[in-house]
């Protein structure tokens, strides 16, 4: 299983997206991320990612859940996901074009599938896991449990 990390950045009533002009999600809206390398940490590799694709520092880092991701194109994913605050403003990489949305018109339609079923729950301050089943670039089906502090026993 490939792991991963994604970090959205919220600010202000605005979330940061990134549109990925190579690799892994190319055409699509989506956070910062990517793969975990050897040796590192999730929150290292958020730190990390964020820097590369954004060109930005995090000032805060918060972990908000995991997705399990099976059959995306051949694959299986396992991803962390954050959400965390910046300082500055994040400027076009080799990799992607950040943008800011209003929460309000987040482009669902130009994200991966699934984003609109698990973003709500970290926009709304919810921690998660999920597991979703593709084939190919399309969801087959899903199962998500979310609650507010500290996961069910």
């Amino acid at each position: 299983m490939i792991e991963a990390v994604i970090v959205h950045i919220i600010r202000d009533g605005k979330i940061l997206l990134n549109y990925k002009k190579r690799g892994h999600g190319k055409g699509k809206w989506n956070g910062f991320g990517g793969k975990i390398e050897k040796g590192e940490t999730p929150e290292e590799c958020a730190y990390r990612e964020t820097m590369e694709e954004g060109e930005v520092k995090l000032k805060s880092l918060h972990h908000m859940g995991k997705i399990e991701f099976y059959n995306v194109n051949g694959e299986d994913w396992l991803v962390h996901v954050f959400r965390g605050e910046i300082d500055g403003e994040p400027r076009e990489s080799e990799e992607s074009i950040p943008r800011w949305f209003s929460i309000g018109e987040i482009p669902y339609e130009n994200m991966w599938e699934d984003d609109r079923y698990w973003l709500p729950l970290l926009l709304n301050h919810l921690r998660f896991h999920a597991k979703f089943y593709f084939s190919g670039e399309r969801m087959k089906r899903f199962k998500i449990e979310a609650w507010k502090d500290s996961p069910p026993q």
